[in-house]
């Protein structure tokens, strides 16, 4: 079966109903050749099962799988996963990235009560970005990590945005040093030895297109205000 992510035509075949049905909306059925053709063995997916947190279903195996050679893939294209909660205002898109734990899809959400029906949720956790022509494009992808948010929408990328978790609000621009470190640890998973270069011009790329900002934030709903007016622009 053909899908289209991150305008790239992708072929794989899902046997789990969780991942079929996550990567429904992306089905293609135009006559572009296949740009990415993932193939995994029951094999390779009970491996990755076997090398999962106890409780990991199946079906969660399965999506990881792909969703690591899809990012694999992808480098070649000038695109690459930002671990993140990606969602869309004002006919762009915003990456909302942090360690495990610090509240990534908290702020979404804070942003989600604030601003209601103009804010679309992307991606939850595994969204894409791409550079085309110079501009960087956020898309949505069929890997939700668990979150159940994978939705099948891209705009322009307005901004990425680190958080931290403070006891008060707070947000500047991020410097170059600490972007790349941010950066490379939302992709490591999905960079080998023979990509890391490449990778390495796509954040140099990323970076000359993009804003970055570092936001140290708490659970208050002001947190999303301060935000919206800082990147939004």
């Amino acid at each position: 079966m053909k899908y289209l992510i991150a305008d790239l035509v992708t072929e794989f075949e899902p046997k789990h109903s969780k991942f079929k049905n996550l990567a429904k909306p992306f089905e293609f059925f135009g006559d572009r050749k296949t740009d990415i053709l993932i193939s995994l063995s029951d094999d390779y997916i009970n491996s990755m099962l076997k090398r999962m947190v106890a409780g990991t279903t199946i079906d969660a195996a399965e999506e990881f799988s792909y969703a690591g050679k899809f990012c694999k893939s992808i480098i070649k294209y000038n695109a690459m996963l930002i671990h993140s909660s990606a969602i869309e205002y004002k006919d762009k898109a915003y990456l909302f990235a942090a360690d495990s734990g610090v509240g990534k899809s908290t702020h979404t959400a804070l942003w989600r009560k604030a601003f209601e029906n103009e804010v679309k949720m992307i991606n939850d956790d595994k969204p894409v970005v791409r550079i085309i022509d110079g501009k960087a494009i956020a898309y949505g992808t069929p890997f939700d990590g668990g979150s159940g948010i994978a939705n099948n929408i891209s705009a322009p990328l307005g901004a990425v945005v680190f958080i931290k978790r403070g006891e008060s609000n707070s947000i500047r621009k991020a410097q170059t040093p600490e972007i790349i470190k941010k950066l490379y640890f939302s992709t490591a998973h999905f960079v080998s030895r023979d990509t890391a270069d490449k990778m390495l011009t796509n954040f140099e790329n990323l970076i000359s297109c993009t804003d970055f900002y570092i936001l140290t934030c708490n659970m208050d709903i002001s947190a999303a205000y301060i935000a919206r007016d800082a990147i939004v622009k």
